[in-house]
């Protein structure tokens, strides 16, 4: 990640304040503020630091049965700034406990933390243990240490089990560059190395490397200057996926690109499909595949040593283009929810099959409690939340054999309204343009760049005559799931004077029929 330095402020650093609540699980001492996490635009499902601005997911991974998310923070302000790795814990991926920051700049001055990831170094590789720390607390993090001068990639060592870090002095690799960071880092078992693939930002390349120890890197290849070029380069994640239905693998690059993406102009990502063979990445193809069709979905990369090898992934649920001028506090935006990856056959509109990732969101059935649920065809209803704000709804919306062969006659939209109706947002599907779509245009709050981005769609093969939509509101947060996660879409969006979503209106015109219908509320993860 890259933060505008002229942000940076002298201001003492926060502890990383958590609540005192069983809920939350207080580490610090330090009791939240009054009404912190309960504020009305505060995400209810979706994890946010107790204040202050956050930003791209850091070395996710699975260690000692808890799931570590580290996350990019300032402990100073609410915008963009003084960055180092705020931290917090999960038994199912639905509740989280807070923790003080685990790694941090030295001075006031820096070196900054920037992204990076973490690993399980059981077997000592890197010689930074002794043989009093357990194998399975054997914590390693590599992260890219910032200053005006250069980003350079470096080492820090946990003995806790990735609570708190000790940095190796100096750098492991050092480019001399400004532009060079965001590095991640996995155990490939076929060949008993550690792999990194980092970024080149304004170079438009990521760089692989191969090393022993996790302290001596070798450079195997270099992989870039395709998909979306935008400005710069960051966060590369590099794994491999399961293809559904099949035995096949195959290992998947992602790269974030800001500004200058596909949607909005802005933060986006995209990733390729291809072979890895321990030193060089191969795309099958270089069709530029989006991770996300909506605006707010950036940075995201996948969990570490995760069991029953499934592929988990998180991302940062917001938008370099106005993240620091969005209406909430004591914080600034949430991460997403974490999502199972896995690959699946499609066959997408004048094109051959091809390979796509799905999402899947993790299990919230601990949270939910049935509203409605209907298996009727009906063309229209209206639905009162009895919760304030956040549901997960899942609709599944058909063409009929009578339907009009006019564009105006053959669309389905799905309104999700404030109690007073006077801010909403729309999620719908044209049947006759083949797109489904989100529009963000009505939720209130705007600035000149945030309703310059109001309205985003993807295209439907024309052959598709159904389409499952499954939402996740969540009051100011949007997770759209289409056809079963082929297609993603994150939108935030910011009701204004208070109001939380409250009512849902869905609406066929002739010839389109709900064909079922499911909402549930959902308890907050906040609350005891």
């Amino acid at each position: 990640m890259k933060i505008p330095y002229s942000t940076l402020t002298s201001a003492s650093l926060l502890a990383g304040r958590a609540a005192d609540m069983q809920c939350l699980g207080s580490s610090t001492g330090e009791p939240l503020a009054e009404g912190t996490y309960n504020e009305p635009l505060r995400p209810q499902v979706h994890y946010t630091p107790s204040e202050n601005f956050s930003n791209d997911p850091n070395g996710l991974i699975y260690a000692n049965n808890l799931y570590h998310v580290y996350h990019q923070w300032n402990a100073h302000e609410n915008k963009p700034g003084y960055q180092n790795w705020g931290h917090a814990t999960s038994e199912d991926l639905v509740h989280w406990k807070l923790h003080p920051p685990a790694i941090t700049p030295d001075s006031e001055e820096g070196p900054f933390i920037f992204s990076g990831s973490a690993v399980i170094d059981v077997n000592n590789t890197s010689g930074v243990f002794n043989d009093t720390t357990a194998p399975e607390n054997r914590m390693v993090a590599l992260y890219t240490s910032a200053t005006d001068e250069k980003q350079t990639q470096n080492l820090a060592y946990s003995t806790d089990g990735g609570y708190s870090y000790t940095k190796r002095p100096g750098p492991v690799i050092d480019l001399n560059n400004t532009q060079f960071r965001d590095p991640k880092v996995f155990w490939y078992e076929a060949g008993s190395k550690w792999v990194m693939i980092v970024s080149l930002a304004s170079q438009h390349e990521m760089i692989i490397y191969e090393s022993a120890n996790l302290i001596d890197w070798t450079e195997t290849s270099r992989f870039g200057n395709v998909g979306q070029l935008g400005y710069e380069y960051e966060c590369p994640d590099l794994f491999p996926v399961k293809v559904e239905g099949s035995d096949e693998e195959k290992w998947v690059l992602i790269t974030s690109v800001n500004p200058g993406a596909i949607r909005g102009g802005g933060s986006g990502t995209s990733y390729f499909i291809g072979d890895f063979d321990g030193k060089a990445f191969t795309p099958m193809d270089l069709t530029v595949r989006e991770m996300d069709f909506g605006f707010d979905n950036y940075a995201g990369v996948t969990f570490n040593n995760v069991p029953d090898e499934k592929r988990l992934w998180m991302g940062w649920n917001s938008n370099w283009l106005y993240t620091g001028q969005v209406p909430t506090e004591p914080w600034r935006s949430a991460l997403s929810l974490i999502h199972e990856l896995s690959l699946t056959k499609v066959n997408l509109t004048h094109q051959q099959e091809t390979l796509m990732l799905r999402h899947t969101p993790v299990d919230l059935s601990s949270l939910a409690s049935l509203v409605k649920q209907t298996t009727t065809p009906m063309s229209s209803d209206s639905i009162d939340f009895p919760s304030d704000g956040a549901i997960d709804f899942t609709a599944d919306l058909a063409m009929t054999s009578s339907s009009s062969d006019s564009a105006s006659k053959s669309a389905s939209r799905i309104t999700i309204e404030s109690e007073d109706g006077q801010n909403s947002i729309e999620i719908g599907v044209q049947f006759a343009d083949h797109i489904a779509y989100i529009n963000r245009g009505n939720a209130g709050w705007s600035n000149a760049v945030f309703g310059n981005v109001a309205a985003t769609s993807i295209t439907i093969p024309e052959d598709e005559q159904k389409v499952r939509v499954r939402a996740i509101v969540d009051h100011s947060q949007l997770e759209v799931f289409v056809q079963d996660g082929i297609h993603l879409a994150s939108m935030a969006f910011f009701f204004e004077d208070g109001r939380v979503p409250a009512r849902l209106r869905y609406t066929n015109d002739e010839g389109v029929v709900t064909e079922s219908f499911k909402l549930e509320a959902l308890k907050s993860i906040w609350q005891c």
